[in-house]
């Protein structure tokens, strides 16, 4: 009887995001004291669940039952903790689709962020969907899809579709499929098909292992690639989204006779390596995987890559130097500052880069993004999920206010420049996941931003 009234409780109590936690509970666990917070738990005591800042693993040790009982209620309440503590065994749950199709998502787009851990923990949780036969049933749909069609004998038609053609045949889409636009000219076309659709938590692993090549950090972006061709078979992915080295032999071949989009090169060079160079050789370019050099921190030992970009050696990863006064991590995770480097005071950000280098100003941005095509469309060549060209790879990594509140990770990346504006604000740069443009705001000198290092004295 006890059991039953507990989970009555429990089931009937505000779970979803923007309820009001218990205030015993919420004081227990933001205080750690987690012998209290089991303890009120054990004896049904609490209202909804609250994970704060607790780990995962302590998240799973406390509220496992209910995780396991109500799965959709926990992800919803604690969707960090619910997705790296519990993922893989909710998605070994039949009954649990949604709950799993939301932590997929959740993982996907931390994995985008250039996370490992999200990859690593995405990798455990495909394995125990794929095995779970529920998620495997798929159902007959109409889609809208794109085909190659024959373009018409002759007129004004045909003149059309030719010009057309040499559009489609330079796009990725035609990389699997050979195409003649003098002798046998086809374009692309509408068209609805009937074919099965896969479960919502196989559609969101395929989607996300075939895209995330492309989408996310070239640091991850070899995982991405070793994840779709893992699972490709089981989640039906086709050949032409399974990137590899393969992949890159047949699109050196489609490029051959003219110029490689640097972008993609980058990307490809990242994930595989001393692997590619061979590949471009083989096919006549003369292009090669860029070159780093590799700049040793003497202060604490850590590599950066420099890369020449326009005649300026520029730091292409954020500085990730300890200042304890003027720096901290996203909020307060040392993970946010493997992945995006520290954010920083103006003050600190002056003095934070090594010997031989200065903190970029903004006559060394405004020639970064001149080099790149101008204000308006430099981002699209520097941002990691854009063409990135010139491996500049600027990261969304977000920045914290002066009370060291973070926001907009995954969507801005905020530098700080040596200058300061007359009215003593810091003037800083700024790139956006979804602009084209590389802004330029005024900024409090107290707020926590990105760093970019120059050579040349300080």
């Amino acid at each position: 009887m006890k059991k039953f009234f507990v989970a009555s409780l429990i089931c009937s109590a505000i779970l979803a995001q923007g309820g009001f936690a218990q205030e015993a509970l919420r004081k227990a666990v933001d205080s750690n004291n987690w012998k209290k917070v089991k303890k009120m738990v054990k004896a049904g005591e609490i209202e909804e669940i609250y994970c704060g800042k607790m780990s995962a693993k302590n998240a799973t040790d406390i509220y496992g039952k209910h995780f396991k009982q109500m799965p959709d209620e926990a992800f919803a309440a604690c969707p960090s903790q619910f997705a790296y503590g519990f993922g893989p065994k909710v998605c070994s749950m039949a009954n649990a689709a949604n709950a799993c199709s939301g932590v997929v998502k959740y993982l996907l787009a931390d994995g985008e962020k250039g996370s490992a851990k999200a990859l690593k923990t995405l990798d455990e949780v495909a394995k125990a969907a794929t095995k779970t036969k529920a998620f495997a049933k798929s159902s007959l749909v109409s889609v809208d899809t794109t085909v190659w069609k024959p373009c018409p004998k002759k007129g004004a038609a045909r003149t059309k579709c030719i010009a057309q053609c040499k559009i489609d045949a330079n796009s990725l889409l035609a990389i699997d499929h050979n195409v003649n636009c003098k002798s046998n000219p086809e374009q692309m076309v509408d068209k609805t098909i009937k074919v099965y659709k896969p479960s919502p938590v196989f559609a969101s692993l395929r989607d996300g292992f075939s895209e995330g090549f492309w989408k996310a950090p070239m640091s991850v972006a070899g995982t991405y690639a070793a994840l779709a061709g893992k699972y490709a078979a089981v989640l039906s992915i086709p050949d032409t989204a399974v990137t590899g080295l393969h992949y890159v032999k047949t699109w050196a071949a489609k490029h051959k006779g003219s110029s490689l989009p640097g972008g993609q090169l980058f990307r490809f060079c990242t994930a595989w390596k001393g692997k590619v160079d061979p590949i471009l050789s083989a096919e006549g370019f003369s292009a090669r995987c860029p070159v780093f050099k590799n700049f040793v921190d003497k202060r604490d030992k850590q590599v950066y890559k420099v890369k020449e970009i326009g005649g300026v050696d520029w730091f292409v990863e954020n500085l990730n130097f300890n200042d304890p006064d003027g720096s901290m991590c996203y909020d307060r995770d040392d993970a946010n500052c493997k992945a995006f480097g520290r954010l920083y005071t103006q003050e600190a950000a002056k003095k934070a880069c090594p010997d031989g280098y200065h903190l970029a100003t903004d006559a060394d941005w405004k020639k970064l993004e001149e080099y790149a095509g101008g204000a308006r469309e430099a981002a699209l060549k520097l941002k990691s999920n854009g063409s990135d060209d010139y491996a500049f790879t600027a990261m969304f990594g977000g920045y914290a206010n002066k009370t060291g509140v973070c926001t907009t990770m995954g969507e801005g990346a905020y530098f700080w420049t040596a200058d300061v504006e007359e009215d003593s604000r810091g003037k800083a740069r700024t790139m956006f996941s979804s602009d084209k443009d590389v802004g330029s705001i005024s900024v409090d000198p107290s707020f926590y931003l990105a760093v970019r290092c120059v050579a040349g004295a300080n």
